[in-house]
């Protein structure tokens, strides 16, 4: 057993999730789940994601040996201020948020020195929300990245990329800088453009009787993200704004290419950029 006492701060999907699978490989003992919601604190103890719940993320960090925050970005720095005070010199702090530096952050300014904190971000998901969601083999086969100070202790960084491992999941070390530089296009953008591209078809064909036969499955699968949980991917882009902003500005050039092969009618510019997407896309498959 890696950590026999783990708190999770947020058992919804990823928290519930983290907690089955870890628990599953016998890499956790007990576990202490945090939620607001006295529905969603009693399903994390029905399906075995927490041991016991409360509502108070304090009691949680005085308790744990390990504490995992799996609260939305825009959540953060108020959890680390409410833990900051009992967080003990043997504690250990990580989060799963899908952004880096403004977590990192806010983990440098609100949290006391002696704790130890390894940022974390495992690129695993559902467009399903809710401890209800939660299962075991979420991580399954997932890159999870992990962002660690030059200060941070060597041998926790290596405990808890074992804990990684024992998920299934693949640990990843980088910089906050470039995980969320990169996220900004590889899973950001994606979601985006499935909200965008979900507006405009309902906006296009919306009123329109009979409109779900037209649907088929290449519509239904690059929407599939725009039906997550808006407070929590609005919290997402606004902490990687800039990033992001970046990202749509290469978007929508790329996109400006095709409007104007297809204005002028040009067939080998078409075919060209076309092509150099498939050509893209078939690398990541090999």
């Amino acid at each position: 057993m890696i950590y026999p006492r783990v708190g999770v701060i947020g058992t919804g999907l990823i928290g519930g999730s983290f907690a089955l699978a870890a628990k599953k490989a016998e890499a956790i003992g007990h576990v202490i789940g945090v939620a607001r919601s006295e529905a969603t604190r009693q399903k994390a103890l029905e399906i075995g994601a927490a041991d016991e719940v409360t509502a108070d993320p304090a009691e949680v960090v005085a308790k744990a040996d390990l504490v995992y925050v799996a609260v939305p970005v825009g959540a953060m720095q108020s959890i680390f201020s409410r833990i900051s005070d009992v967080a003990g010199s043997d504690t250990v702090i990580t989060d799963a948020g899908s952004t880096k530096v403004q977590v990192m952050a806010a983990a440098r300014k609100l949290l006391p020195d002696h704790v130890t904190f390894i940022g974390g971000h495992p690129l695993a998901g559902s467009e399903k929300v809710g401890i209800q969601a939660a299962r075991a083999d979420l991580f399954a086969g997932c890159t999870y990245f992990l962002v660690a100070d030059e200060e941070n202790d060597r041998d926790e960084l290596a405990r808890l990329m074992e804990l990684i491992q024992a998920l299934g999941a693949e640990p990843v070390l980088t910089d906050a800088e470039r995980h969320d530089r990169m996220v900004a296009a590889t899973s950001h953008l994606p979601h985006l453009l499935s909200a965008v591209l979900s507006t405009t078809v309902g906006t296009m064909v919306g009123g329109e009787p009979d409109a779900a036969d037209f649907i088929g499955s290449g519509f239904r699968d690059t929407t599939r993200l725009a039906a997550g949980l808006p407070e929590l991917w609005r919290d997402i882009f606004l902490t990687n704004d800039q990033n992001l902003a970046r990202t749509m500005a290469a978007f929508v050039r790329q996109l400006q290419q095709f409007g104007y092969a297809l204005r002028n009618k040009n067939h080998d510019q078409l075919e060209q950029l076309l092509n150099e997407a498939r050509q893209w896309r078939q690398e990541l498959d090999k």
